[in-house]
């Protein structure tokens, strides 16, 4: 508490005059002559020299406060970060259950979808079967009745769709899980050009190293004052 107050307390009047009073001289400098580019020089040296002095006057409070901050910020953390972790292994195990439960799930599916199917397979066969000694007590041959079964014996089966439900609860508040899409690079030479980034850090090294002898296609070096 001592060094927020202090922090709050502090109030550098000689300093705040002295930089306030260079900076509006600075908004009124004009370079139009020789004379004026000297006077704006000395200037420029004044702006620096009292920049030094804010920062020497700031910087123990500054450290002061930010030392507070830190320590402020190591409490909280003591807290949180336990609190982060094991809200991150609930819902892992949380994520566990429901896909080893969606597994059971689309499992027992798959099986009761496949009794479906031979269910209906058997059907189709009896109703042939019946087809045919229905055709043959009609007086067809066996050729036609036989036909007329396998006819029906190459009727697509179709089974409807089987859901079972998920035995997942639902959570009041909405689901704690989000379903986001992501990738990998498999093979970067196959990706588009207009997926790639230029390397801007790579092509500042050079044309600070090479100057105006850097020689990239695409890239146009040129020098700027600072």
């Amino acid at each position: 508490m001592g060094e927020a107050a202090e922090v709050l307390e502090f109030q550098p009047n000689e300093v705040e005059t002295k930089a306030l009073s260079i900076v509006d001289q600075a908004k009124a400098v004009k370079v139009v002559t020789a004379e004026d580019y000297k006077s704006a020089n000395s200037l420029w040296k004044s702006i620096g020299d009292m920049i030094k002095e804010v920062d020497a006057t700031f910087a123990p409070i500054c450290d002061a406060a930010h030392k507070a901050w830190k320590i402020t910020v190591a409490k909280r953390d003591g807290f949180l970060d336990p609190l982060k972790e094991a809200k991150t292994s609930v819902k892992s195990l949380m994520g566990q259950y429901e896909a080893a439960q969606e597994r059971i799930r689309q499992e027992e599916q798959r099986r009761l979808a496949e009794i479906a199917r031979k269910a209906e397979e058997e059907r189709l066969l009896m109703e042939a079967i019946a087809a045919e000694e229905e055709a043959q007590r009609n007086g067809a041959t066996k050729e036609e009745a036989a036909q007329e079964a396998a006819a029906i014996m190459a009727e697509p089966v179709y089974v409807p769709p089987v859901v079972v439900p998920k035995a997942v609860p639902k959570l009041a508040g909405g689901p704690i899980f989000q379903t986001r899409w992501d990738f990998e690079v498999i093979n970067e030479a196959l990706i588009p050009r207009q997926y790639l980034a230029v390397d801007l850090v790579k092509i500042r090294q050079i044309v600070t190293e090479l100057k105006s002898q850097a020689n990239i296609p695409g890239i146009r070096a040129f020098e700027k004052r600072v």
